[in-house]
């Protein structure tokens, strides 16, 4: 072995490899992305309230003292739902995670030396429910023990609707069918760089095919890939971990066109993204710096109920994370009239992307 000969590819190798845009991102920019997300997201450096509605059909000193304690405690952002207002249409209409009621018989127990029964009420999966249900006790707990330091007299009752089965694979179906079509924009950040390189395009516009048609017959194959791989994830969440999901036929075609919604507009975006440089390493580093934090904070893996205020306010500025909530709230809970303006949004959202990636987008060489 000649250490020059060693030392000449050392060199040669190195002058390659940071050549290599790719290659620098996912050997240094990419571990510092996860570090960053992860670490925004799980360190527990700052904690954010997250939100509780509550209704007291019981006015009364003790059930607004305890409505006062829970507000004290600084762990909940207490909303006070008026008497009037139907508590279950709120919940499925404003897809709450959290509601506290207060029912009308609490204060005659309390007073007549029974019990305060309290109900946690909602929509939300199980990991934020248990979370929600243990911190709500804790505080009860306290209560009664400052207040007679002895057995419970508060006692809080849970009714969170948790899917059909309140099993945690219920909604990750719905997460991993957003990473699925978020796969899509992926698709075409490599394919417009690399139709673009091999001269197809110019080949394309030879045939008399539009832009608009090449486009739509992309989408049209992706949507009937997806549909397949959807189907794939569905089957074996239910046959293989048991998840239950609301399946009918008005569940069903909602679900497609939230799926078919999602493509056009993730789809365009890849377009967008492709058309940033006939590079091929350069747009993969841009389609990684969109589709990766867009993957950890639109909750395809985990909820983000917990993390910072400041990474719950960005995920509400990002198209994925109403695409999974839409699905969460057809396929888990059956609940499509919540979701409706959702979906328009959503609809109107990818014919704008649409419009601006066939303007935008052009057959000719760079």
């Amino acid at each position: 072995m000649k250490l020059s000969r060693v030392s000449a590819y050392f060199v040669l190798h190195a002058k390659s490899y940071m050549r290599s845009r790719s290659a620098l991102f996912f050997q240094i920019a990419f571990p510092i992305i996860l570090i960053l997300l992860f670490g925004a997201i799980f360190s527990g450096s700052s904690y954010s309230p997250t939100s509780l509605v509550i209704q007291n059909e019981s006015p009364s000193a003790a059930s607004w003292g305890v409505i006062g304690a829970i507000n004290d405690s600084g762990l909940f952002k207490v909303q006070i739902l008026p008497e009037s207002q139907n508590l279950s249409q709120y919940i499925d209409a404003h897809s709450v995670q959290a509601a506290l009621l207060v029912p009308a018989n609490f204060t005659e127990n309390l007073y007549g030396g029974g019990t305060g029964v309290l109900v946690l009420k909602g929509h939300t999966n199980p990991t934020v429910a248990s979370a929600d249900y243990e911190t709500l006790n804790g505080i009860l707990t306290q209560i009664n023990f400052k207040v007679s330091n002895t057995s419970q007299r508060l006692v809080l009752s849970s009714q969170v609707a948790l899917g059909n089965t309140g099993k945690t694979i219920d909604y990750y179906v719905p997460g991993l069918i957003g990473f699925t079509v978020l796969s899509t924009m992926f698709n075409m950040v490599y394919t417009v760089p690399n139709y673009r390189r091999e001269r197809l395009f110019r080949q394309l516009s030879f045939s008399g095919l539009t832009k608009s048609e090449w486009i739509t017959a992309n989408m049209m194959f992706s949507f009937l890939m997806l549909v397949v791989s959807d189907i794939i994830l569905v089957v074996i969440g239910i046959y293989a971990f048991g998840a239950s999901l609301t399946l009918n036929v008005e569940t069903i075609l909602v679900s497609a066109v939230i799926i078919f919604g999602g493509l056009f507009f993730f789809t365009s975006v890849g377009i967008l993204a492709g058309l940033v440089s006939d590079n091929e390493e350069t747009v993969s580093v841009v389609g990684n710096l969109v589709m990766f934090p867009m993957m950890f904070l639109s909750g395809v893996f985990f909820p983000l109920s917990f993390a910072p205020a400041y990474l719950v306010t960005i995920s509400k500025f990002l198209p994925l994370t109403y695409f999974i909530n839409s699905l969460i709230s057809v396929l888990d809970y059956g609940n499509i009239s919540s979701v409706s303006i959702q979906i328009v949004y959503l609809l109107i959202g990818s014919a704008i992307i649409f419009a601006i990636a066939v303007r935008l987008f052009s057959w000719k060489q760079k």
